[in-house]
């Protein structure tokens, strides 16, 4: 069976939301990115668990959000996910955290497409805020990482061509061979 769990990752502030939003407005289901949610409630309480004040607690939080995200996704239609579990793993490999065993056999137990569309470093669309607070150099280097973990877990890695959030979209709905679900 192919799966149809569908990853979209690359360092952050390189388009990989424009890239969900468009494919969503094509009724296509679509997780989003749940660090945002993470970052903007701790931002508005004051809390510590934000990937540059405690990475730790901030992966262990999102690790059990994007494992709600793809055990809730339907497995039988196609779903685009904006980052993965893997993602965690490739931010905590940067600063070398030691990755829990539970993460390790919770990413090899879950099975997405073969296929992982990468968004590459692009320095013209590149914009950081509030939660994300990452210069592009060191966005750059978190792209590095997520490539590498991408590699490491077996699969297909396929760099987005720099072109429009629409032509991106269309790229990978006709690379994985559907146009609607």
């Amino acid at each position: 069976m192919k799966h149809k769990k569908v990853i979209i990752s690359g360092g952050p502030g390189f388009g990989k939301t424009s890239i969900i939003d468009e494919l969503e407005s094509r009724q296509f289901i679509c997780m989003p990115e749940v660090s945002r949610s993470i970052i903007k409630e701790q931002l508005a309480l004051g809390g510590e668990v934000l990937p540059w004040k405690n990475l730790e607690a901030f992966s262990n939080c999102l690790f059990d959000k994007r494992v709600m995200q793809f055990e809730d996704a339907p497995m039988h239609q196609w779903v685009f996910f904006d980052r993965a579990i893997h993602d965690i793993l490739a931010y905590m490999d940067r600063i070398n955290l030691k990755v829990p065993n539970e993460f390790l056999s919770k990413v090899s137990g879950c099975s997405y497409h073969s296929d992982v569309f990468i968004v590459p470093p692009w320095k013209e669309i590149f914009r950081n805020d509030d939660e994300r607070q990452e210069d592009y150099e060191t966005a750059c280097e978190i792209h590095e990482y997520i490539l590498n973990t991408y590699f490491k877990f077996g699969y297909n890695v396929i760099e987005l061509p720099k072109v429009s959030v629409v032509e991106r979209a269309d790229f990978i709905i006709n690379h994985i061979g559907v146009s609607k679900n």
